[in-house]
């Protein structure tokens, strides 16, 4: 039976360190059994990165579904209490005292700690969900990691940042307006261009790259796999692909 002491020991052997701006992606089921379960693991991330110091967690906390279907029939997403359906560790999370959500009705994000209000901060504004001035343009400028914890790349949102603002076809051209309701309980009309259908990709790509390139570093806590990245360096690294290959990370594209 994991334990919150024995998470964060595996955290610190990873590299994860206090101060750290830590975005997480999650499988509670792949780490094996844990005493408390998600809300055990959350402390554990917490402790890690130092939050109520100088550190920051942030969590994807979206719904399922294909974004452009999402946005073009008007969803309404409220941060108070729509689900996030990413798993159980990320909806536990976004329920705590203390966490915010960003503004944004197909990729709403979470967070606490001190850097958590300006990452997320705007997001209602950004006319490409995961594009310039999205919590994760910020993260990259805040020079944060993420972790993939019991997740492959195929979970890598950033990835989509790297897509969105490196040249990959993968934006639409046609703008929609769905809404978000705000902690205020003001609804937003969100103008957005979302990711186009019809495209597979192959995110799981960039595991050999980044590891090759020192970029990521893989180790175990408990029993799952987790891969630690420096977002910034990725980004970097693989927007350089990108412009030689604008479909580097697509697999088929069928517009």
């Amino acid at each position: 039976m994991m334990t919150r002491l024995e998470i964060v020991r595996d955290l610190r052997r990873l590299g994860v360190q206090r101060g750290d701006v830590l975005l997480v992606h999650s499988s509670l089921s792949s780490m094996g059994m844990v005493d408390g379960g998600a809300e055990t693991v959350i402390d554990a991330l917490l402790e890690a990165v130092g939050v109520g110091s100088d550190g920051t967690l942030l969590m994807p906390s979206f719904q399922n579904g294909m974004e452009y279907e999402l946005a073009r029939r008007g969803c309404v997403f409220d941060v108070r209490t729509s689900v996030c359906e990413l798993g159980i560790i990320p909806e536990s999370f976004r329920r705590r005292a203390g966490v915010a959500r960003s503004v944004n009705p197909t990729h709403c994000t979470a967070g606490t700690g001190r850097r958590a209000a300006e990452l997320l901060a705007g997001h209602h504004l950004c006319h490409v969900s995961v594009g310039k001035g999205s919590p994760y343009d910020k993260l990259v400028q805040a020079g944060g990691k993420i972790l993939l914890l019991g997740v492959t790349h195929k979970s890598n949102t950033t990835l989509h940042f790297v897509e969105n603002t490196g040249g990959a076809p993968t934006v639409s051209r046609e703008l929609f307006e769905p809404a978000a309701i705000d902690s205020e309980g003001t609804s937003w009309k969100v103008p957005m261009h979302p990711h186009l259908m019809g495209i597979k990709r192959n995110y799981e790509r960039a595991e050999e790259e980044l590891l090759a390139a020192g970029i990521q570093r893989n180790g175990n806590v408990g029993t799952a796999t987790a891969r630690l990245i420096d977002s910034g360096a990725m980004v970097t690294h693989l927007k350089r692909r990108l412009g030689e290959n604008p479909c580097y990370l697509i697999d088929v594209f069928t517009p």
